[in-house]
């Protein structure tokens, strides 16, 4: 029994001395062990008044704006082909060429039979004229035997009578101052003072003045009686002629009129023949309907073609198109007309400016992005159909804004935080974040102008800890610095 407890006081004295080493060893330790900094090493940055702009780049390929197939209009058998694959063309510049022979000549029978038609309307329009004098030379006509018909069987006018008794008063004193001379020339003869010749003329005169006499008093019997029955009816058959006479060149003026209607619509189907074929000449010569680039050429010189016949196929490309996704949270900020930069691989060193000409109403299902169309002014024909292309755009921007790096800005229980250095110490201050540009990000509340922020070493910073920077200086007192 005292052997086992000899043995436990021993092995309890030893282990008492290990424990009394290990604790001067551990002391040791601890004593040689640097102290731990009551500092954390950071670096920082300022808090400004800036810019700052949101872009986004995507992925595209160059399109035409469109594609022409150039056809032929007319059938023949081509002469020429000007143009090869890869060709620019302009605007009417000519394509192909087609035999324009068997053409020429219908457009000298065209242009004959309508000059021989037109002569043809001008006879029918002189006939016409001739016709409608006639027409009223037989209404003038039929209007005086009316007018005579119309009088006489109205009856003599009362101061027509008067004038009828007038004359013969007159005729009767003229007979009887003629009486009288004879009766003193026969007096003077028998004296022997006048010649027989003097008796002569004034039996005469006397003579003369009773046929007046008798004419005068005949006038005035007829005006007193009226016409007769037959006088009527020989005024009637006059009026009747003239009616005939008036319906038959009224009836040859209208046949003229016919034939004048007929030879002006031969005159037009004439005009429109000669149109066409002088049409179908013009468009032997096929001309490019638009500016672009030949991507195919699809006939030979000897070719036959028919209407519709494909010929070339130009396509535009000035403006050229790129089309390219667009995620649907993005679409909002490409607005038609909205300014893009544009570049491509294919042309090194050049960034072109397009405009926003679209975006298709339709998105993917799958991916969740809209198409997007940008034209692109491309007068040199860089951009190529096919070509992959980047583009570049804004999609919003803020000016005259306190900004910060983004390094500066974290993310703690759900707040965005900033450590701001005033003096040496570090302060975290929460703050409502606005854009971002990828480099630096805009403030909208908790920092001002000026204000130095902890951008790196901020991690695991706690509030009120002093800072220093890498090279062991300490940050030092704030001051306020507005950046234009």
């Amino acid at each position: 029994m005292r052997r086992w407890v000899g043995l436990a006081v021993g092995l309890g004295l030893v282990a008492l001395g290990a424990w009394r080493v290990q604790g001067a060893l551990q002391a040791r330790r601890q004593a040689a062990a640097p102290q731990a900094p009551r500092f954390a090493v950071v670096q920082v940055g300022q808090a400004s008044v800036g810019s700052v702009v949101q872009e986004a780049a995507y992925s595209g390929d160059v399109q035409a704006t469109s594609t022409v197939e150039v056809v032929a209009r007319i059938p023949g058998v081509v002469a020429e082909v000007l143009v090869g694959d890869g060709d620019r063309v302009q605007a009417g510049q000519m394509l192909v060429r087609l035999d324009p022979r068997e053409l020429r000549y219908d457009l000298q029978r065209a242009a004959a039979a309508r000059d021989a038609q037109a002569v043809q309307v001008r006879q029918a329009e002189a006939n016409l004229r001739t016709l409608r004098v006639q027409v009223e030379q037989a209404r003038a006509a039929l209007q005086v035997q009316q007018a005579r018909l119309h009088q006489l069987l109205a009856g003599s006018p009362p101061e027509q009578v008067r004038q009828a008794e007038e004359q013969v008063r007159q005729a009767q004193a003229s007979l009887e101052f003629a009486q009288a001379q004879l009766r003193r020339a026969e007096e003077l003869f028998r004296q022997g003072f006048v010649a027989q010749q003097a008796v002569d003329a004034a039996r005469t005169e006397v003579a003369v003045q009773e046929a007046r006499l008798r004419a005068a008093e005949q006038q005035l019997a007829l005006l007193r009686r009226g016409p007769s029955a037959e006088e009527v009816e020989v005024a009637r058959g006059q009026v009747r002629q003239a009616e005939v006479a008036l319906r038959q060149a009224q009836a040859q003026a209208s046949q003229a009129e016919v034939a004048l209607e007929h030879a002006r619509r031969l005159l037009a189907q004439a005009e429109v023949n000669f149109r066409q074929v002088h049409t179908s000449l013009a468009e032997s010569l096929v001309r490019a309907p638009v500016a672009g680039v030949v991507a195919a050429r699809a006939v030979d010189p000897g070719d036959t073609v028919s209407p519709s016949t494909r010929l070339v196929q130009v396509v535009r490309t000035d403006p050229a198109v790129v089309a390219f996704p667009v995620p649907e949270r993005e679409l909002g900020a490409l607005q038609r007309g909205s300014a893009v930069e544009v570049t491509a691989d294919a042309v090194p060193g050049r960034v072109f400016t397009g405009r926003v000409a679209g975006t298709n109403p339709l998105l993917s299902p799958e991916t969740r992005t809209a198409e997007v169309k940008v034209e692109v002014p491309n007068p040199e024909g860089l951009l190529r159909p096919g070509m992959t292309a980047r583009v570049r755009a804004v999609l919003a921007r803020r000016d005259g804004v306190v900004t910060v790096p983004v390094e500066a800005v974290l993310r703690r229980s759900g707040r965005a935080v900033v450590f701001v250095v005033e003096g040496d110490v570090a302060r975290e201050r929460e703050v409502t974040t606005g854009l971002s540009d990828g480099r630096r990000v805009e403030v909208r509340t908790g920092i001002g102008a000026g204000e130095r922020v902890v951008v790196a070493g901020q991690e695991t910073l706690r509030d009120g800890v002093t800072v220093r920077t890498p090279e062991g200086l300490r940050v030092g007192p704030s001051r306020q610095r507005r950046q234009p």
